[in-house]
């Protein structure tokens, strides 16, 4: 069922660049007295380098001949920054009136703030104040209208900022003392407190508050910490009155032990559910959680619990643990039961249908299916493409670019923000730049962001371009969505290496949208997405000399470890891409461990059936980016189905084409 596809005509079409190229020059046209931007873009490199070395007549020679450049305010704020514990008031102030939207003015503030509060410069503090979002400058701000005597609305306030599931700053501990003496601390708003702290599993805190109870109170409180702690002895006792409090804690008890021993909290639930008069509310959050967690420990129970939960209340979680149960079982009638009728708005109404469509398929009604599939034929993604390989039809892409307004494109071009991040950009200063860009995001419609997504791209900077149309919804221009760039070293590799050229680049895609200097919270670097032991240990392997960690954002060396590391996995797992795709993901002893143990699986179940679910959007996204990237790429597109090996039996995993063959069953994965 592939399909030839190429490069529309009018993409190839110049006219779009030509006017690109006039627009961006429109946005920087000066007298003809001024200095010609790249002249500008010189000096103010000149500039930085002279405010680093300490030069600073030179410095304030060249900044002065920079006043009508985009980034002169960031020589002002560099300046301001170095010396900002003796800056005069006014001259931060004038500096911040002047440019307030700019995040190095947020920047500027935050630390004057700061510089302040520590030495209890109090009014100043106050004068210098706006709303922010930094617990400890709430606390500063705090602190300095009671030292002050500022007393209107200052408990209330103090009662907003307390009220949190979370430890606060020890900044806010003089207003939090002030508070706890006050009329307004009640046994009503500790509980508020400890229900949040509780439900942010922070017990420590709970367990804290509690002791600021009164007599009556307290009791429930060390209550609730020692059921959080000891789910299976206090729910099974069935030893508290029955109130609302008692109620509450059990609840809390029975979810906790459910991940522990589902056997064990379905025992205590029955027993505690006869003796305690539970609201609807409780027994639905009750029921819920027993029924997620019989359902990823594959209990015996998991059907008839999943069964209890009410279409109202079916969400992404929900439906997703029904699919894994009777996916399991191979139980088609339950599911087909569970995704009959409309999706719920909380869930991805795609996976419902394609679903339904297959349990019609596997309980004979195929003609059913075809309406089901067709629904999500038009989706170009994961489901959609295997909605039109059950179809039997080609993929359609159906790619639209923007179309052209030279008004509102001028209009984007001088929006100050997109000068000032462009110019970033320009300088290499990626952190800046993507603040500035960041902070555009709430001033533009989504017509001028996808207009902003098209400068980005023609500037070369492809992740921000990537973004831009995600924050706008904007799916249809798949040119700029899924760029071609770094092809001739993606190229060399894919051949040197023996890879699928579209799969890497779907990966690329995947893991940094190109981004070259990306880094990961969990660490991961590069274009690739690199952990930087996988990198030493790849590099050590294929005899990469001196390796060091800063090598991973750079692109080629990135790419040439990456690449060799996605090699390994593929041959690790027999050329399965499914497995691979995993496996670089997740690691290749995790996805060992989910392979079946007694019969084989299709690939398409055992994807909705991997236990973690970044690996799992992650293994679904790359196959149908890869289909893309086939059309991108102007080759024959290759169907999702097809990149889709058989998952083989651990034990048979080099073998997998002699021992599968056509025989499937069910199989449950490690959860």
């Amino acid at each position: 069922m592939a399909n030839c596809w190429a490069i529309p005509q009018f993409w190839l079409d110049k006219s779009r660049s030509a006017l690109i190229s006039i627009l961006l020059a429109l946005a920087v046209v000066k007298p003809v007295h001024a200095d010609p931007l790249d002249e500008q873009r010189e000096l103010f490199r000149q500039a930085n380098q002279a405010l680093a070395a300490g030069q600073l007549q030179k410095f304030k020679s060249l900044s002065a001949q920079l006043s009508d450049y985009a980034l002169y305010p960031y020589l002002v704020y560099e300046e301001l920054r170095r010396r900002l514990w003796k800056a005069d008031s006014a001259e931060l102030r004038a500096f911040l009136a002047a440019y307030p939207d700019l995040p190095i003015s947020g920047d500027l503030r935050r630390n004057r703030l700061k510089f302040l509060a520590q030495g209890k410069k109090w009014q100043e503090f106050l004068d210098f104040y706006t709303v922010q979002q930094d617990k400890t400058l709430q606390c500063y701000f705090l602190q300095a209208r009671m030292h002050l005597n500022r007393q209107e609305l200052l408990l209330e306030d103090i009662r907003s900022l307390w009220l949190a599931g979370e430890s606060l700053p020890q900044e806010c501990d003089p207003v939090f003392d002030m508070f706890y003496q006050s009329d307004y601390m009640t046994d009503d708003l500790l509980w508020q407190r400890i229900r949040l702290a509780m439900g942010n599993n922070n017990p420590a805190l709970a367990g804290y508050l509690s002791r600021r109870l009164s007599d009556t109170e307290r009791k429930w409180g060390i209550r609730w910490v020692d059921t959080h702690n000891n789910p299976a002895r206090w729910t099974g006792a069935a030893a508290f009155e029955d109130t609302p409090q008692a109620r509450e804690i059990l609840v809390h008890g029975i979810t906790r032990l459910a991940r522990q021993d589902v056997s064990r909290a379905l025992a205590n639930w029955e027993s505690l559910r006869n003796k305690y008069t539970f609201s609807e509310a409780d027994k639905g959050r009750a029921l819920r959680e027993l029924a997620i967690w019989s359902a990823r420990k594959n209990h015996e129970m998991a059907t008839e619990l999943l069964d209890t939960i009410e279409t109202s209340s079916v969400d992404d979680t929900i439906l997703h643990w029904r699919l894994v149960t009777a996916l399991a079982n191979r139980d088609w009638h339950s599911l087909l039961r569970w995704t009959s009728g409309t999706p719920p708005e909380s869930v991805t109404w795609q996976r419902w249908y394609y679903w339904q469509g297959r349990a019609l398929e596997e309980t004979g009604r195929t003609e059913e299916a075809r309406v089901f599939f067709q629904k999500i034929q038009d989706e170009r993604d994961y489901y959609g493409f295997l909605a039109r390989d059950h179809l039997a039809i080609p993929y359609e892409m159906n790619h639209r670019e923007l179309q052209e307004q030279p008004e509102a494109w001028q209009e984007v071009a001088t929006f100050p923000a997109v000068i000032r991040a462009r110019e970033l950009y320009h300088h290499g200063m990626l952190y800046a730049a993507r603040r500035e860009w960041q902070m555009m995001f709430d001033a533009l419609s989504n017509y001028q962001l996808q207009i902003a997504a098209v400068f980005a791209a023609e500037w070369g900077w492809h992740d921000r371009a990537i973004l831009t149309l995600g924050r706008a919804m904007a799916y249809d221009d798949l040119v700029l969505r899924f760029p071609v760039v770094f092809e001739q070293l993606l190229r060399k590799y894919a051949d040197q290496r023996q890879l699928d050229l579209a799969w890497m680049y779907a990966l690329v895609r995947a893991e940094s949208a190109f981004m070259v200097d990306a880094r990961s919270v969990s660490g991961a670097l590069g274009l690739m997405q690199l952990m930087p032991a996988t990198g030493k240990q790849t590099a050590d392997r294929i005899g990469f000399r001196s390796f060091e960690n800063v090598y991973l954002l750079e692109a080629d060396k990135n790419v040439t470890i990456g690449s060799a590391y996605l090699k390994q996995m593929t041959e690790q797992f027999d050329g399965n891409l499914v497995l691979a795709t995993a496996a670089y993901n997740a690691g290749p002893n995790a996805v060992l461990s989910w392979l079946p143990k007694e019969v084989c699986i299709m690939p398409e179940i055992w994807i909705e059936q991997i236990p973690y679910e970044e690996t799992r959007k992650y293994v679904s996204r790359i196959l149908y980016f890869a289909s893309i990237y086939d059309w991108r790429l102007q080759q024959k597109v290759i169907p999702v189905k097809d990149r889709m090996n058989m998952i083989p039996l651990r034990k048979n995993l080099h073998a997998a084409n002699a021992h599968c063959g056509s025989k499937l069953a069910s199989v449950v994965l490690n959860q």
